[in-house]
């Protein structure tokens, strides 16, 4: 471990910061180790993904179709598999790092997109889009749900008090899932009034990535591309917020701004795969508790193993999504939900035990 990083510690020590606040870095091998796990878990899966489908076929098969194939089944497999596996590795990159950089910078450990009512906003504005409002539903999806989810993510740390210095990860928490709630009985009670748009709009309470088209790849990319490296570029500055907000000014942190940097990447990332993918959930909570797990609570290391793990789960949930009642599929969401809750049970019970 580096002198900075241990005069970090001691002077955290000597503010009387809490030891969980103190960032845990692990030996560089088990980070890269894990990387090269999870990039071989997604090879496997992008693979076993695109051999699915009513047209079974061989990962041969498979890699021959991708490459340089002219037959039906490469046809198949270009136009409707590879899109699908390449906006689940998009979706889950970007939820996952979405998460762990929301649970940076409202010091709070459960703290994901689902649970803050982030995408809870952005479906709601689409629906109402879709339903109540059809003149602005020809707006593109991605600017509604961005909309959406800027909108929910405002009301939510306004409702917490956050910038007034008086916010607690209890009470950000207690205003997300409320928030979060009251969007989801909204999004269904438009779809209950509006049955002719049911089809349409269920989609949107579910998530997931069945349809996807290369359309919607070409729509998603440049705003998950960006919300990505602007996250990765706020590694060192979540590090220092990490240490606690009065070590964070003393070390010329500008801690409204790195936070408030922090929600609008929150928002581009969220946005962006809730209009493409609906709102896949837990993803955003799971991933960077698995990563804190394996390699410490380094946001340089953190955000970049998060996109692999995020990406491997909406995969592989969306694998699992086709074996849970063949020969028809479940959304993605679904699977990701039976995964995910008794997960964020689990942490919130183990918070509740630390306290």
């Amino acid at each position: 471990m580096s002198a900075s990083t241990t005069s970090s510690e001691s002077a955290a020590r000597t503010r009387g910061t809490p030891s969980k606040h103190v960032r845990r870095r692990a030996p560089r091998g088990v980070a890269a180790g894990a990387a090269a796990v999870c990039v071989l878990l997604l090879a496997v899966g992008a693979l076993w993904g695109l051999s699915l489908g009513s047209q079974q076929m061989s990962w041969p098969d498979v890699l021959s179709s991708v490459f340089h194939g002219n037959s039906t089944g490469a046809e198949i497999v270009r136009t409707i598999r590879m899109p699908r596996t390449v906006l689940a590795l998009l979706v889950g990159a970007a939820l996952a790092v979405a998460g762990a950089v929301m649970q940076a910078i409202t010091a709070n450990p459960v703290a994901a997109p689902d649970i803050m009512g982030v995408n809870a906003g952005a479906s709601a504005v689409v629906v109402a889009a879709i339903t109540v409002a059809p003149s602005i539903a020809g707006a593109p999806s991605i600017v509604l749900a961005l909309a959406g989810a800027a909108a929910a993510g405002i009301a939510v740390m306004g409702l917490a008090g956050m910038g007034t210095g008086k916010v607690s990860p209890v009470r950000l928490a207690l205003a997300g899932v409320t928030a979060s709630a009251l969007l989801v009985s909204l999004t269904q009670v438009l779809v209950i009034f509006h049955e002719n748009d049911t089809q349409s709009v269920l989609f949107w309470l579910v998530g997931g990535v069945n349809f996807a088209q290369w359309q919607d790849i070409v729509t998603v990319l440049p705003w998950t591309l960006g919300g990505l490296l602007a996250a990765m570029a706020l590694g060192r500055s979540l590090n220092l917020l990490a240490l606690g907000e009065d070590m964070a000014r003393g070390l010329g942190q500008n801690v409204e701004r790195t936070r408030a940097l922090g929600a609008l990447v929150v928002i581009v990332l969220c946005g962006a795969s809730v209009a493409v993918a609906g709102p896949i959930i837990f993803v955003g909570l799971i991933a960077p508790h698995i990563v804190r797990r394996i390699a410490g609570s380094d946001h340089l290391v953190v955000l970049p193993l998060s996109m692999l793990v995020g990406a491997a789960i909406t995969l592989y949930a969306d694998i699992g999504s086709r074996y849970v009642n063949p020969p028809f599929e479940v959304p993605t969401g679904v699977v990701s939900a039976l995964v995910g809750a008794p997960i964020f049970i689990y942490l919130a019970r183990r918070q509740k035990a630390q306290r």
